[in-house]
């Protein structure tokens, strides 16, 4: 049997009597920003009934609107790291505590959460843009090109593979700081430099196991637009990839008490 295949095993395993409070922990997360996207829209939709002025309806949405729902929505982004600390915790005990998602919003964590995700997120977001420099080009030209061009079933085509590559790319960059928010989960004191170095340190000759994988899940993925509903894949994915997480750490600390 694979590591990977173990891995997966494993948690099945603990997703088997936690199936549906992993359910519930996903859908915690994920609403917020639904109510976000939600209020945003119906808003944008509210304002064009009373302004005429198209420009000052782009104003409003681009200049406004948008950035303030990112902002609203970093905020909130230590629900994430709550996720990832319930389904990591749950790799030792073989349960998902719900407590976790909020883990990070007590007075003593927000702020040490929101410094590691900014630090995150500044080390991702060069590298996102130049991996997904083919995609824009490829809008910049189709712009260039005319209208008649978008909609087309090539533009359709060629749009959804460079997405799709430049995704698989950017996931696969990311995998350098596979460890950030599991170490983060394990060691609260830590601050976020401590942090990255220790995850530096945890995922030092482990890059190409943790891509294999994800890469592992690519047909998941796929059956999950497909057949099955991403409310069983994305949190069968999750645990694996905290499994995972633990076994490498437990690995790192055996080298190096």
């Amino acid at each position: 049997m694979t590591a990977e295949a173990i891995v997966k095993s494993q948690a099945r395993n603990i997703l088997k009597d936690n199936f549906v409070k992993a359910i519930v922990a996903m859908l915690i997360v994920l609403l917020p920003f639904y109510m976000i996207d939600g209020a945003t829209t119906a808003l944008s939709c509210a304002y064009i009934n009373f302004v005429s002025d198209e420009k000052m309806i782009k104003i409003m949405v681009y200049a406004i609107g948008y950035p303030l729902s990112l902002i609203v929505g970093f905020l909130l982004s230590p629900l994430m790291n709550g996720y990832i600390r319930a389904h990591y915790k749950a790799a030792y005990t073989n349960n998902i505590d719900l407590r976790d998602v909020f883990y990070y919003f007590s007075a003593q964590h927000y702020g040490s959460a929101l410094q590691l995700n900014i630090r995150y997120i500044l080390r991702m977001i060069v590298p996102s843009i130049l991996l997904f420099a083919p995609l824009i080009a490829f809008e910049v030209v189709s712009a260039a090109i005319g209208s008649d061009f978008y909609g087309t079933i090539l533009y359709n085509d060629v749009y959804f593979i460079l997405a799709a590559l430049s995704t698989l790319a950017t996931s696969l960059y990311a995998i350098r700081y596979f460890t950030v928010f599991t170490v983060s989960a394990d060691n609260p004191q830590f601050t976020p430099q401590q942090v990255f170095a220790y995850n530096k340190y945890i995922m030092k000759q482990h890059t190409g196991s943790v891509a294999k994988l994800i890469c592992s899940f690519i047909p998941w993925l796929l059956l999950g637009m497909l057949v099955l509903p991403l409310l069983y894949v994305i949190p069968y994915m999750t645990q694996s990839l905290c499994v995972s997480a633990k076994w490498l750490t437990k690995s790192a600390l055996e080298n190096d008490p």
